[in-house]
């Protein structure tokens, strides 16, 4: 009666069917009335999708028709048709999270970014930097090279990331010889796995994960057991203290990124000569 709205969820629709997908924060629909049970609004959004397929066996072809068929239904009511492409289900997957995001979730509150200081972190940066791969400041995954500390999730960073047809995601670990920081190194080794994890679950199962660490011998058989349990997990192990690894996966991701272009520059100088 207010003719108040909230933009609860998104609705796509293909030739197969529909994937209807709800904001993480549906508890805000109490806003508008404390009598709304945000369970009961999930269970009829995402009942239209059961209501479209139904709709499709009966015969109903053209995706306006399905959308009119299912306008109205309650108190949900659906905007005008719009269309998106994405490439492979990676590419779906991080478009329908970028509508969501745009017109669904709340603004989320400004994230600081906490650079890592490690000298592992510096040192695999900067061997990506010599090899021209290392993305600028204002460039985004789009631009195929190696983005730093890009946020997966909330509050969730990769290390380095980078898109070229599928998603390559590196967490980095620099283990330190003291007992405290072993500690601390290991929770590392959770929260990379968790990162890697997110990112699996945004860009798609295709999704290449791994982990570069750098440790004592003594410090390695220690962590052993965590370095393990992520392997376990899909991701890929790489120890920078070995050249053999370290050159394996710097010419692997310099050879899946775009290389900055070179000015061109020519030098003029002049030769001295020596007259006999």
């Amino acid at each position: 009666m207010r003719g108040e709205r909230l933009n609860i969820g998104v609705i796509v629709f293909d030739e197969h069917g529909s994937d209807v997908r709800l904001s993480r924060r549906l508890d805000r629909v109490r806003v508008m009335s404390a009598a709304l049970d945000p369970e009961a609004v999930s269970i009829l959004a995402n009942e239209l999708a059961n209501l479209d397929a139904s709709n499709l066996r009966d015969g109903m072809e053209t995706v306006s028709d399905r959308l009119n068929a299912l306008s109205g239904i309650g108190p949900l009511a659906l905007s005008e048709l719009g269309t998106f492409a994405a490439d492979k289900s990676g590419g779906y997957e991080e478009r329908v999270q970028q509508i969501l995001r745009h017109y669904v979730e709340p603004e989320p509150a400004l994230s600081k970014v906490v650079k890592k200081k490690s000298k592992l972190f510096s040192e695999v940066k900067n061997a990506f930097k010599s090899q021209r791969v290392l993305a600028a400041k204002d460039e985004g995954l789009d631009s195929h090279r190696i983005l730093v500390s890009h946020e997966i999730n909330e509050g969730l960073f990769a290390d380095l990331i980078l898109k070229n047809g599928v998603y390559h995601v590196v967490q980095t670990v620099d283990f330190q010889s003291s007992e405290r920081a072993l500690r601390r190194s290991i929770s590392s080794i959770a929260v990379s796995a968790l990162v890697l994890e997110s990112a699996r679950m945004r860009f798609g199962p295709e999704t290449k994960s791994r982990i570069v660490y750098q440790a004592p011998s003594v410090i390695e058989q220690l962590a052993r057991p965590s370095l393990d349990a992520a392997q376990h997990q899909g991701a890929e192990l790489i120890n920078w203290a070995s050249i053999e690894d370290k050159r394996k996966f710097i010419n692997t991701m310099s050879a899946l990124a775009t290389p900055q272009e070179i000015d061109s520059l020519v030098a003029v100088s002049q030769q001295d000569r020596l007259f006999h």
